[in-house]
């Protein structure tokens, strides 16, 4: 069965760290920086654990869409328009994460970095071989610009993540600093070197960043757009000049010539397209799919490969988001009868082969995940909310509804309907109603593979008197909607993060609920979460981060913000076997696909046809 997506994916890049609670290195420039402790690269390292240093470059990489039927800018900052698949690949940043570590990252338009003994501000001294693909230097007039034209003219992800950068300036033409509003988030140095792309202030002086364009911006990374047809395809050419292509945390990476990336309006088109050689790599979400459908002749004869990926990331958080603007759904004991009536045993039997697990915490699978009662000091952030969140937070652990499985949640339905009447609903005519109006709702989607997981959730609902409907827009309309929480309800797939900080605020905090085009998509505007988020952000170590995310974990799915319906431990792929990849994966595993375009490559001895 499809993921809970047309959805969209939220990447959170921060991962976490199991070392000792060491504070970051400050007062001297380094090469790199760990949230907790030291990096596990040196500063004369030659290449990530990861990553084969020495696969050949060469070939081209086809890929194609899974959610985005189309584009219309090569922007991908903004809110405006549908941006191109891996337009990101054009530019660069400050640093770059290590997806095989905790939260560390390392210098690549950075030379060196330095954080201030008192954690006010971070400099960057930029390498003098930084270039952008004019040839022209990336200087710290750029960065500032980008920096500047990032938070004033970008998406509201920019903005929440730096809420605490107060500004930054150009020392000298190699040296930038970002202050500080004080010193007590420690993530926010490696937030600013990790999430700022650079740009040419030059190129961007007489263009409007704010608006959408089809003129590929000058850019200075590993890849540059060589061709596009909007709708069809973009075609990416490997930088053979690409400046930085030597540096050690890009040896072994960016190993393709070409990546092309086609469009499909329709996923049985696109999967047919996989099997006759139409793309390389399918990243299969669907149970019955992947157990059924591999039974053509290329993966009868191994020219195709089936590849499972296990991660060290909590378990992807697939969802049903409720619009709490909506006065339907602001009673919590309304969001709650809706999670009684999702019967995920018998949805598990018969569409999904046993593959998958009902979630039960946004951090699943790690040690993030809230467990039994509150600890001790779990109870010290929550005593102080006592009678602003649920109470069942002190007295019981979440747990899911489980049924037998075979279709007929009964004792499910009577306690959802208990608690409708207790949120004064009564049926009339077959219909929930209160206050002259019913209870309905539209779920909005940009993919029709939902569909048959929400039926039976929809006759569980029927049999309730709610009246529950299903809507497919096309891509461009689906975003401009969600940017503006015009839905009822909308499925989002969720990827958390082992160490998580600021970008919380814009998932949970009332700061983003009303924001349009951030993340808080369910417009959650609750106190206490913003005092728990507060807490997750200054934590000053690991023992204190991990008590603060199971706290505000117990807050959240109390609250039945959403309905959490369920994941898989595995990520699935399908590849061609001209493809080759490195004999290990990193801790964060394939990050649904990226790492195959920046680790894998191409088997030198394949016949491979000229791309355009």
């Amino acid at each position: 069965m499809k993921p809970l997506c047309g959805m969209i994916w939220i990447f959170a890049v921060w991962m976490a760290s199991t070392q000792p609670s060491l504070a970051l290195v400050r007062g001297k420039p380094v090469h790199g920086l760990a949230l907790l402790g030291e990096p596990r690269h040196g500063a004369d390292f030659k290449a990530l654990d990861y990553v084969n240093p020495d696969a050949p470059k060469g070939g081209a990489l086809v890929l194609a869409n899974e959610l985005d039927q189309t584009f219309d800018t090569f922007n991908g900052f903004t809110l405006k328009g549908a941006a191109a698949r891996y337009v990101g690949l054009t530019f660069d940043t400050l640093m770059a994460s290590s997806l095989d570590e905790p939260f560390s990252v390392y210098c690549l338009v950075c030379e060196t970095v330095e954080i201030a003994p008192d954690g006010t501000w971070v400099q960057f001294t930029l390498r003098p071989e930084a270039k952008f693909r004019d040839g022209t230097s990336i200087t710290a007039d750029d960065v500032v610009f980008s920096f500047t034209t990032l938070m004033t003219k970008g998406a509201p992800v920019f903005r929440l993540s730096w809420s605490d950068v107060t500004g930054a300036e150009a020392r000298d033409s190699r040296t930038v600093r970002f202050k500080f509003k004080n010193g007590d988030t420690q993530e926010l140095p490696l937030v600013v070197g990790q999430l700022l792309r650079v740009f040419s202030k030059k190129y961007w002086e007489k263009r409007d960043f704010s608006a959408t364009t089809l003129e590929p911006p000058l850019g200075g990374g590993p890849y540059a757009v060589e061709n596009f047809e909007v709708g069809k395809y973009v075609l990416y050419r490997r930088d053979p000049n690409y400046w930085g292509r030597n540096l050690p945390i890009n040896r072994g990476q960016y190993n393709f010539d070409h990546i092309r990336y086609e469009y499909f309006r329709d996923d049985t088109a696109r999967f047919e397209a996989f099997k006759t050689g139409g793309f390389d790599v399918y990243r299969e979400a669907t149970a019955r799919q992947w157990v059924n459908a591999y039974d053509f002749p290329a993966a009868k004869d191994g020219r195709v490969k089936k590849l499972q990926v296990t991660d060290g990331n909590p378990m992807l958080v697939q969802s049903l988001i409720p619009n709490l603007r909506r006065p339907l759904f602001q009673d919590r004991r309304v969001r709650q009868a809706l999670n009684y009536a999702f019967d995920f045993e018998s949805l598990n039997r018969t569409l999904f082969y046993g593959q998958y697990r009902r979630l039960r915490s946004y951090a699943q699978k790690s040690e993030l995940e809230a467990k039994g009662l509150p600890s001790s000091g779990e109870l010290a952030l929550l005593e102080p909310l006592r009678g602003k969140i649920p109470p069942e937070v002190f007295s019981s652990e979440f747990t899911q509804p489980v049924t037998d499985g075979q279709g007929a949640p009964r004792e499910n339905l009577l306690k959802a309907r208990a608690l409708l009447t207790a949120a004064g609903w009564t049926l009339k005519d077959g219909r929930l109603q209160k206050d002259g109006r019913a209870l309905e709702f539209e779920i909005l989607e940009a993919q029709a593979g939902l569909g048959a997981m929400l039926t039976p959730w929809f006759k569980n609902l029927e049999r309730l008197g709610i009246k529950a409907t299903f809507r497919v827009v096309d891509s461009t309309q689906y975003l401009n909607r969600l940017n503006a929480f015009d839905f009822d309800m909308v499925g989002v797939l969720f990827a958390n993060s082992l160490s998580p900080g600021s970008e919380q605020r814009e998932f949970w905090g009332s700061g983003a609920a009303n924001q349009p085009g951030g993340q808080n998509y369910g417009s959650v505007s609750d106190p206490a979460v913003d005092a728990l988020v507060e807490k997750v952000v200054a934590a000053p170590d690991r023992t204190s981060l991990i008590t603060a995310t199971r706290a505000l974990d117990r807050v959240l799915t109390w609250n039945f913000f959403r309905v959490l319906t369920y994941s898989s431990l595995t990520d699935n792929f399908a590849h061609w076997s001209k493809l080759l990849h490195p004999e290990r994966f990193p801790l964060q595993g394939m990050v649904l696909g990226e790492t195959i375009v920046s680790t894998w490559w191409m088997d030198p001895a394949a016949n491979q046809p000229t791309v355009k």
